[in-house]
């Protein structure tokens, strides 16, 4: 499930400790979620940057998309929400938190065209042999897709205490759209897409859209959108 909240720019702040998007939905996470509520310490989600993106003044809208496999935790922060009063502090910028929604996305037709809005970390076997390196060029598509199909089955097997094949194909072609970097850890973007999806792929996928791909996704990394409107469905919760 989805939260997508509607945001206005206010003014320019000071980026204090409390700013930042991993900071601002961890403390939702602090204030709206308890972990002592079954599956409450199982806090697996992701988020995507505020969009669109380009030079913000205040009075200007963007977006934020939170988004989590725990439809109760989705919930949680919404319900936060309702009573949230602090602005959002990003880049210089405070945001007031004008209205939220939350929606499913659907992965039910074959063909799906996926984007990484944000870009992901994944370590792939090294070529010489010798342990795991972060995936960059020149490692070939190939070596990322297949580590990534991986990855993804391992995640939900440990999510969900499944134990599905790690040979699982859930992601068919990886095109890469561009190469940045985190400090000195290589990260990229991708266009992904997947063929006709037996049942089991299907609900890896599920996890993996709302998950995030690859690491670190609690602090940005690896948050994936739909890249065709129409395969998306959004309904209120």
């Amino acid at each position: 499930m989805r939260l997508l909240l509607h945001l206005r720019a206010l003014g320019p702040c000071d980026d204090g400790p409390g700013a930042g998007l991993a900071r601002f939905v961890l403390q939702l996470l602090a204030r709206g979620w308890r972990s002592d509520l079954p599956g409450g310490g199982d806090t697996v989600y992701s988020f995507s940057n505020l969009f669109p993106p380009g030079e913000v003044r205040p009075g200007d809208e963007r977006r934020l998309l939170i988004a989590s496999p725990n439809p109760e935790l989705i919930r949680a922060l919404a319900r936060q929400l309702r009573h949230e009063r602090d602005p959002l502090r990003v880049r210089g910028m405070a945001y007031r938190i004008e209205r939220h929604e939350t929606f499913s996305v659907r992965v039910d037709r074959p063909g799906l065209r996926l984007v990484t809005a944000t870009p992901v970390l994944l370590r792939v076997p090294s070529p010489g042999g010798h342990g795991l390196v972060h995936w960059t060029p020149p490692l070939g598509a190939e070596a990322f897709v297949d580590a990534l199909n991986r990855d993804l089955v391992r995640r939900y097997n440990g999510y969900h205490a499944a134990r599905l094949g790690e040979g699982l194909r859930v992601i068919a072609d990886g095109t890469l759209l561009r190469v940045t970097r985190s400090g000195r850890t290589p990260s990229s973007y991708w266009e992904l897409g997947t063929g006709r999806l037996a049942a089991p792929a299907r609900r890896v996928l599920a996890f993996a859209i709302d998950a995030g791909f690859g690491e670190r996704v609690r602090q940005g990394f690896g948050f994936v959108n739909v890249a065709r409107a129409e395969e998306a469905e959004r309904k209120d919760m």
